[in-house]
């Protein structure tokens, strides 16, 4: 019997190595794992990074998935830890570009395993409630969901109504994806435009951007024009 540990990315920073952010998530997640298969007694675990190529700094090659493991591995290889973490198993999810694919994606490895434990998924703290309701309807395994408040950037702090306006919103086409995949395919391009905008914007103004395109994509929704796409 297996535990599976799911991981999704967040974006994609210039170093992740340097990036405050990815340092207190992948930590953060580093010792639940340890804990967990410590207290378990699992030498073999599996992790599954997931997140696609997000990348806003030329030449655009990068992937979440693999970013966050190259970090990821840099922690497992510490000489207090390596011992128990050698047997660690990995596997890269590298084609979505949203919380919904991540956990799709995700789900198409894990079917191929035929002995599972338990699942745990990790989250941002502000998406653990649309976290819930995907997982339930995408796996059927035990589910445990950790929820990680990570993020010290202004979008953390963004006033609350707009944060939860976002998630409704995501909450409302991620079950449309799950459930119709031509909804999926069509709004994977949306998905796309979404990172050509912020390519174009630069590092430099990221965060604006992000809270740029949201408050658009927000109208769009209270126009019904998304759903029209």
């Amino acid at each position: 019997m297996k535990n599976i540990f799911i991981i999704p990315g967040y974006g994609i920073p210039k170093n992740i190595f340097k990036d405050e952010p990815y340092k207190r998530y992948l930590g953060l997640v580093f010792n639940h794992i340890y804990q967990i298969c410590l207290d378990k007694k699992e030498f073999k675990p599996l992790i599954i990074f997931c997140g696609g190529n997000t990348d806003i700094f030329k030449p655009y090659k990068r992937t979440e998935a693999l970013e966050m493991k190259k970090l990821f591995l840099s922690l497992t290889r510490r000489n207090f830890v390596k011992e128990f973490t050698k047997n660690w198993q990995y596997q890269l999810e590298n084609k979505s570009l949203s919380t919904t694919e991540n956990l799709l994606e995700a789900q198409k490895i894990i079917s191929k395993i035929k002995s599972i434990k338990d699942i745990y998924i990790f989250v941002e703290f502000t998406r653990k409630k649309k976290i819930k309701i995907f997982a339930k309807e995408i796996f059927k395994n035990n589910l445990n969901i950790i929820a990680l408040d990570f993020d010290l950037s202004i979008n953390r702090y963004r006033e609350p109504e707009f944060i939860k306006r976002k998630e409704v919103m995501d909450i409302k086409f991620g079950l449309m994806m799950i459930k119709d995949k031509k909804f999926l395919i069509k709004h994977r391009k949306i998905l796309t435009e979404k990172i050509f905008y912020f390519r174009k914007m630069g590092q430099k103004k990221h965060q604006e951007a992000v809270n740029i395109w949201w408050q658009e994509k927000l109208k769009e929704l209270k126009n019904g024009q998304l759903a029209q796409r």
